[in-house]
């Protein structure tokens, strides 16, 4: 990888920082019931995309840029956006968008390592099911992750309290972003296909970018 391109790949870090850094000014300003835990999560998950980046300088791989950036975007809008500035309580489907987007970006990752991990030997159907399964295990993750928060803070991030309220079950936020993500693999997918019919152009970078080799499937 070539000094420019390193730059490159650190650039959605960069950008993360400083709207972490303008997030944390207007959270500070215009929220009236401060939650100190806010902080130290604006500034943590601002260093998420430096996962590859130090996993590419540490492997000597060259991973593709734009995945940082779909990262970045989800950041954004889910943390900054969603969980900092409010955006979950003011727009009533933000919360399904970003369950929807998590699973199609985390759907481009699967791919991306599996065709690194020569999952490629694999026939399409098991590589698609991995992508599936993995998706769905990591969307689980994100349900626990929130159980934790609400247990260990006391917050409602799972919207237990509000289906209480409403009359429904207290279970229904979590299934339903658990098949939302679920949705989002289905846009993947859905992108895979319109792919191949432009000769599986998206592929072949990746592949390229991630094996170094032209990828076949079996």
């Amino acid at each position: 990888m070539n000094k420019q391109k390193r730059i490159l790949q650190w650039i959605p870090l960069f950008v993360s920082l400083i709207l972490a850094l303008a997030t944390l000014i207007l959270y500070s300003v215009t929220t009236k019931e401060i939650s100190v835990i806010m902080y130290p999560q604006i500034i943590a998950t601002a260093f998420v995309p430096a996962i590859f980046p130090l996993i590419g300088n540490i492997t000597k791989r060259d991973y593709p840029i734009f995945i940082n950036v779909l990262i970045l975007i989800h950041i954004v809008l889910a943390n900054d956006l969603g969980s900092a500035l409010g955006f979950y309580g003011r727009i009533g489907c933000w919360d399904l968008i970003m369950h929807g987007y998590f699973g199609f970006v985390f759907s481009v990752i699967m791919y991306m390592l599996l065709l690194q991990w020569n999952g490629a030997k694999l026939n399409k159907f098991g590589f698609m099911a991995l992508i599936f399964l993995s998706t769905s295990g990591a969307a689980a993750l994100w349900e626990v992750w929130e159980y934790l928060c609400d247990v260990v803070f006391g917050g409602d991030a799972q919207r237990v309290k509000e289906a209480l309220a409403n009359g429904v079950s207290p279970v229904s936020d979590t299934m339903t972003d658990i098949i939302i993500a679920f949705a989002g693999v289905a846009v993947f997918y859905i992108a895979l296909y319109i792919d191949g019919l432009f000769d599986h152009k998206f592929k072949k970078a990746i592949s390229a970018k991630v094996a170094g080799k032209k990828i076949n499937f079996q």
